[in-house]
């Protein structure tokens, strides 16, 4: 998968000029749509899940207080 891989390389690149700091690890939550179907969404309608290729890459580091920091790669969504 060198798409993925270049995406880590330069999430990477991003979270450490953003924070000072290489990420312990990473996360990948794909995306999806719900189309008619399978279960019952909040509005009582039948939906049913379906992967897309879209996804989501989280770059993650522990800290020890409690405030969280979050910041997005994608200068048009600042």
């Amino acid at each position: 998968m060198p798409v993925l891989c270049d995406r880590l390389l330069k999430l990477k690149e991003i979270f450490n000029s953003k924070f000072g700091s290489i990420p312990k690890f990473y996360v990948r939550a794909p995306g999806r749509v719900n189309i008619i179907g399978e279960h019952i969404d909040y509005c009582g309608y039948s939906v049913l899940p379906m992967a897309v290729e879209q996804d989501m890459l989280i770059a993650v580091e522990p800290v020890k207080t409690h405030t969280l920091q979050l910041a997005n790669t994608n200068p048009l969504y600042p």
